[in-house]
């Protein structure tokens, strides 16, 4: 074989292997370019699973916020099927109306079983301090009940100690020259008003079959008695009371069949006695007359506000007085109040007071004046109720119990008019 032989198929050699070499570069190109798609879809289905994983995580994580959001749910409904208790806005005073009637059937036994975190006060005397609540509809229905309740000056007070200073005298003054010697001149002078207080009470009873019947609204008529019983002994004291155990009244310290003026010292109201002999005058215009002459003793100041007292059957005696004319002298319309106002003053009808005097003797049947000015009453904090089932069996009464006061505030208010017959 020739040198130019040789030389050619050392080339045609060179040329084969440079030809696979660049097959196997390109093949081995296409095997990396498989084996990076591989590890690329390697790494995707690593990604899927992953994301897999976690929406598998967050199902089971939202499956448990609802199981615990369904407990508190369960748990709030719990609650509010519960008996609760209320916090009074006024007071702060935690109370249970939803438990008064178990109070009431079953005592405070019944109450320390119902919750042993309901609060039930037991005071000194071992009364049961009423709901807040029912404590002021008790009050409420006595301003409806007892018409002084209604025009005097009612107030409360944590303590019986209730005093008031009035000013009953005013300092002297005179017209004086520009170089002239001043003299001493009086001096104001202070009167004291001490409270009165007394205790007022109901004992309402309630039969056991009267309380086991559901549809009775067992609270309501109880708070209704109460506070009719309440009103009755409270009005009449409110006009007679002396003070013994119980408040001082209007007439207190009084004495009738004879006119005198109000005492600012002692607190006494000034007195106007009638001419007329168990009337308040002899005929109808001298009646006229005589009330007139009452609203002219009051001073100006005293006048916004007055108001005349009396009972019906006094208050029918004015309707049914007639001027020489014959005519009504008071309004007679008979689709108004039958004559509501006297002089253009309110009347207010008050069946407590004395109507006029049938028998010899002394009788106040009218008032006049501004009662708020007038007079307080002073009602002591709290209202306490004793259950007791055992007096009488069968049945529970309920002892209610308050303390209530009075006292004078401007003696110079008020108008008493006296009438005497048989004098």
């Amino acid at each position: 074989m020739t040198e130019e032989t040789k030389t050619d198929v050392v080339e045609e050699v060179k040329t084969e292997v440079a030809i696979e070499t660049k097959e196997l570069v390109e093949k081995a190109d296409d095997l990396i370019d498989i084996k990076s798609a591989v590890t690329a879809v390697q790494a995707e289905n690593v990604e899927l699973k992953s994301a897999a994983d976690m929406s598998t995580a967050k199902v089971t994580n939202l499956e448990t916020e609802l199981a615990a959001k369904a407990e508190q749910i369960e748990e709030l409904e719990a609650k509010a099927a519960a008996p609760s208790l209320i916090i009074s806005k006024d007071t702060n005073i935690m109370t249970a109306p939803n438990h008064f009637k178990t109070f009431m059937t079953e005592g405070v036994d019944g109450l320390r079983h119902k919750g042993a975190d309901l609060q039930i006060s037991v005071d000194a005397q071992g009364g049961f301090a009423l709901p807040e609540e029912l404590r002021r509809e008790i009050i409420r229905l006595e301003h409806d009940i007892s018409p002084l309740r209604g025009v005097a000056n009612v107030t409360s007070s944590s303590t019986t100690d209730v005093k008031q200073l009035v000013s009953i005298g005013a300092a002297a003054s005179g017209w004086v020259g520009e170089t002239a010697a001043r003299a001493q001149t009086g001096a104001p002078e202070l009167a004291q008003r001490t409270a009165t207080f007394g205790e007022v009470y109901a004992r309402p009873r309630i039969y056991q079959h009267m309380l086991e019947d559901s549809f009775f609204d067992v609270e309501a008529w109880l708070t209704g008695e109460v506070a009719r019983q309440f009103a009755e002994v409270e009005g009449q004291a409110f006009l007679t009371g002396d003070g013994n155990n119980k408040p001082k009244g209007i007439l207190d310290g009084l004495t009738l069949g004879t006119s005198a003026a109000n005492n600012d010292t002692n607190g006494t109201y000034e007195v106007i006695q009638a001419a007329g002999d168990g009337v308040l005058g002899e005929t109808d215009g001298a009646i006229i007359d005589f009330l007139r002459g009452v609203v002219l003793s009051m001073k100006t100041g005293y006048l916004a506000g007055s108001k005349w007292m009396m009972t019906r059957a006094t208050h029918d005696i004015l309707v049914n007085m007639k001027n020489a004319d014959g005519e009504y002298f008071l309004q007679r319309d008979i689709t108004a109040a039958a004559a509501s106002r006297l002089f253009g003053y309110e009347i207010v009808i008050n069946e407590d007071m004395d109507s006029m005097p049938t028998e010899n003797g002394s009788k106040a049947p009218v008032f006049f004046g501004n009662f708020k000015r007038g007079y307080q009453i002073i009602d002591r904090v709290g209202v306490s109720m004793l259950r007791d089932p055992y007096t009488n069996m069968g049945s529970v009464m309920f002892y209610t119990r308050k303390r209530t006061g009075s006292m004078v505030l401007d003696a110079g208010a008020i108008k008493v008019v006296s009438v005497t017959k048989g004098g």
